[in-house]
């Protein structure tokens, strides 16, 4: 009986050994880690084995054969690449404040494919921008802010750029802008300030500059012109042929009227400049004409240039009709004079008679007719322009425009 009971052990034992073997083999931390290793290197080794077997193993392609195995190879990559740019290169960064509006990094993947209103974190992870945005781009109302909180902009955007009408702000917070903007800079009709908050300019610019109709102000908010403008630059030649009193009503700043027997020359002191007409001559109007405006600056506005000698402006406008000593006409006398109240220019001021009876009008009794500049004359544009230089250097300190004849 006990060899019988023996016996049948040891046939349980025989059949149940080779399986408990088994159970702690794949039980053991060491075998399932080589297993695994083994069977993903066996996996990979053929998956990227691209080498065709049959004809079965290629795909048609615009009369190409490509291995299936190469394409399938090829997406497999392409898939772990754009796991790792979204995952490392271009995180999500994705989260909602209680107000219910979204955050995003700016570099998130989900902002490129979001509309409505979300907020907008920098680089350096400070608000940026808080509006409305579609296809990945700041579009309709929106605010742009600086590092400190400040804000840049408030208003339109199309594509992410200033598109529309909006306001930007010095960093000081008062505004800079306020009207329509086209690709980032001030296109349209607006108002412009300087940074104390007094208003400078009101009109039309075009690229960010002023540009057509508009009125100046001073640092009081008074208007001191209303004309025209180009490339940011006051057209001082729209005063030109017209009659005194129109020429007041473009001009309305502080002047000063200076007068003798034949000329009468206005003193426009807030835009730097000094216009003359003849007295008793004829016309219909029988109105005294502006025959030309002396520009007391050492500068020409041509375009978005500024030309400060007679080198530059005969680039632009070619030989000079005249040039040589010249002495001074009262309006040319009056200019000096009013240049040497607050610097000292071309050979120093005018000795004269100037005898103020009013104090925005003084008569011209007299001054020294001996005094000498240097002259460049040109035309351009059926307009003549002289340039004032101490001697032939070509330096001018002032320029005179006129119509040609």
């Amino acid at each position: 009986m006990n060899s019988l009971f023996q016996g049948f052990l040891n046939a349980l034992k025989a059949r149940i050994t080779p399986i408990w073997t088994r159970i702690r083999l794949f039980t053991n931390p060491t075998y399932l880690k080589g297993e695994v290793l083994r069977r993903l290197i066996h996996y990979f080794r053929k998956m990227t084995d691209v080498r065709p077997r049959d004809k079965k193993d290629y795909y048609g392609f615009f009369g190409w054969l490509v291995s299936k195995r190469l394409a399938f190879l090829i997406v497999i990559c392409v898939g772990m690449c754009a796991a790792f740019y979204i995952t490392v290169v271009q995180p999500l960064s994705v989260f909602t404040a209680a107000d219910g509006i979204k955050t995003y990094s700016y570099n998130s993947i989900p902002l490129r494919f979001t509309e409505g209103k979300v907020r907008i974190l920098a680089k350096s992870d400070y608000l940026a921008y808080e509006g409305m945005v579609a296809d990945g781009y700041a579009e309709g109302q929106g605010i742009l802010f600086r590092k400190d909180g400040s804000t840049v902009y408030e208003g339109q955007f199309e594509k992410s750029e200033f598109h529309g009408t909006g306001i930007s702000y010095y960093p000081t917070g008062q505004v800079q802008y306020n009207g329509t903007f086209q690709h980032n800079v001030y296109s349209g009709t607006g108002r412009l300030f300087r940074e104390n908050g007094s208003l400078e300019y009101e009109g039309n610019f075009l690229e960010g500059m002023k540009e057509g109709e508009g009125t100046l102000y001073d640092g009081g908010n008074n208007k001191i012109y209303k004309g025209s403008f180009s490339k940011g630059n006051l057209l001082y030649t729209d005063f030109l042929g017209k009659s005194t009193a129109a020429a007041n009503q473009m001009y309305v700043g502080p002047k000063t009227v200076y007068t003798d027997d034949t000329y009468f020359v206005v003193d426009m002191a807030d835009i730097d400049a000094v216009y003359y007409g003849v007295q008793g001559e004829e016309n219909l109007a029988d109105e005294v004409m502006v025959e030309g405006v002396y520009v007391l600056k050492d500068h020409f506005a041509y375009g978005t240039e500024e030309l400060t000698h007679v080198a530059e402006v005969a680039q632009i406008m070619g030989d000079a009709i005249y040039e040589g000593n010249a002495y001074l006409i009262t309006p040319e006398a009056v200019s000096v004079h009013i240049m040497n109240q607050t610097e000292l220019a071309l050979h120093g001021d005018v000795a004269g008679n100037w005898e103020q009876y009013l104090t925005d009008a003084v008569i011209v009794n007299g001054y020294d007719t001996g005094y000498s500049v240097y002259i460049y004359t040109y035309v351009m544009d059926d307009l003549r322009y002289t340039f004032f230089c101490k001697d032939r250097s070509g330096q001018f300190e002032m320029y005179l425009i006129e119509k040609q004849e």
